[in-house]
């Protein structure tokens, strides 16, 4: 069954900072379980506080366990239970991107720094264990070398039996007499080959214990190293997770920034774009009104000059009826030369070339307003191009 999560902030439990020393937090604990002891203490939760105090001491005085402690601290800090002590508890603090921040890195630091412990406590027990095989490898061979000389002794003994008792001694005993070794030299030759066979169990078996000593501080050696790897490589693992939280969370910031920086340029150009069109409906406005002021302006000055030319026409008008009305009286009709405008209009032929009368006026037959007109050679009669072609005869 896999043991409860830890909720309680032992820190606040013990009044110290997360960076106390162990020394700190001997003191601190010393004091607080004088004063909370359920001897001493009369309130209802008394037992429970003191067990918190005893809880919280004994996972911060071991160092691995106030390591995996501290890993998982930032949690507990960001949703803190009430403390069972008399202290009043801390509000826990909000959490932002620059505290997650902050916790994260102390996580990365308190993984690494772990690393670094167990690095230096490996490097000291890999001396350790280097230090105690060499010892036994030299062991080995110097009892291997005891026990292949005590061979090349049991050797030579046993040559030299087996010459004295050869065939070829035997049968040249009778020529050759040998003085025989007494009793008591052979009861010490026996003697020293019972010794030097024990002595030779003895090492073999001193060696075989060696092998096995050495085979053993091997594996441990081995196994320590395999342990040492698996601790790193899981807080290698963890350690990239939070670098890959890190990241992720970089990556959400930069794409939120990315955001909220095209959103205020699309802002920007949005109130650009109505500005600009704001100020070409104006000066589109403007131009219809400048066009409209100049098309009235336009068409009041015509209408002031069809005015005038209308007041022209009439005042010629009137004063050709004038001129008329003073040629038809009778004692202009009938004089003795001919000469009135009547007369010679009516028997005029209108021949020859009409010369050209510049001035702005208009025609008398057709009242159009010319900058010119042609008078008739032979009654001076005046009129536009138009009218001049019908009255000529042709």
């Amino acid at each position: 069954m896999a043991p409860a999560p830890i909720t309680e902030d032992y820190y606040v439990v013990l009044e110290v900072q997360q960076t106390a020393a162990p020394e700190l937090i001997v003191r601190s604990y010393r004091r607080l379980a004088l004063k909370l002891h359920p001897d001493r203490n009369a309130k209802h939760d008394a037992t429970e506080a003191f067990q918190l105090l005893g809880r919280a001491y004994s996972t911060l005085k071991d160092e691995s366990k106030r390591r995996d402690y501290d890993l998982i601290y930032p949690s507990i800090t960001r949703s803190r239970p009430s403390p069972q002590t008399t202290q009043t508890p801390r509000p826990p603090p909000a959490s932002t991107p620059q505290s997650e921040a902050l916790s994260e890195a102390a996580q990365i630091a308190a993984l690494q720094k772990s690393k670094q412990e167990r690095g230096a406590r490996w490097w000291t027990k890999r001396n350790a264990f280097n230090s105690s095989i060499l010892e036994l490898q030299r062991n080995i061979r110097r009892l291997e070398q005891e026990i292949k000389n005590l061979d090349s002794i049991i050797a030579a003994e046993a040559a030299r039996e087996a010459q004295k008792n050869s065939w070829g001694n035997w049968l040249l005993s009778p020529i050759y007499k040998k003085a025989e070794d007494s009793e008591e030299e052979k009861a010490r030759k026996d003697r020293e080959r019972q010794e030097r066979k024990i002595e030779k169990d003895m090492k073999e078996r001193r060696l075989w214990l060696k092998k096995a000593d050495l085979k053993e501080e091997e594996s441990l050696l081995r196994k320590a190293k395999e342990e040492v790897d698996a601790a790193d490589l899981v807080e290698d693992g963890k350690i990239r997770v939070i670098q890959d939280r890190i990241r992720a969370r970089e990556t959400w910031e930069r794409q939120e920034r990315e955001r909220v920086e095209r959103e205020r340029i699309a802002k920007s150009w949005k109130q650009q774009q109505e500005q600009r069109e704001k100020r070409e409906r104006e000066a589109a406005e403007a131009f219809r009104k400048q066009q409209a002021e100049e098309r009235a302006a336009a068409q009041e000055r015509q209408e002031e000059h069809a005015r005038k030319w209308q007041k022209i026409l009439a005042d010629e008008a009137q004063k050709r009826r004038e001129q008329d009305a003073h040629f038809n009286r009778p004692e202009y009709l009938f004089t003795a030369e001919g000469s009135t405008r009547q007369a010679s209009t009516s028997t005029c032929q209108h021949n020859g070339w009409w010369s050209k009368v510049q001035g702005r006026t208009a025609c008398p037959e057709c009242n159009d307003i010319w900058t010119y007109l042609l008078q008739c050679p032979g009654c001076s009669m005046k009129a536009c191009p138009k009218c001049q072609g019908a009255i000529r005869r042709r």
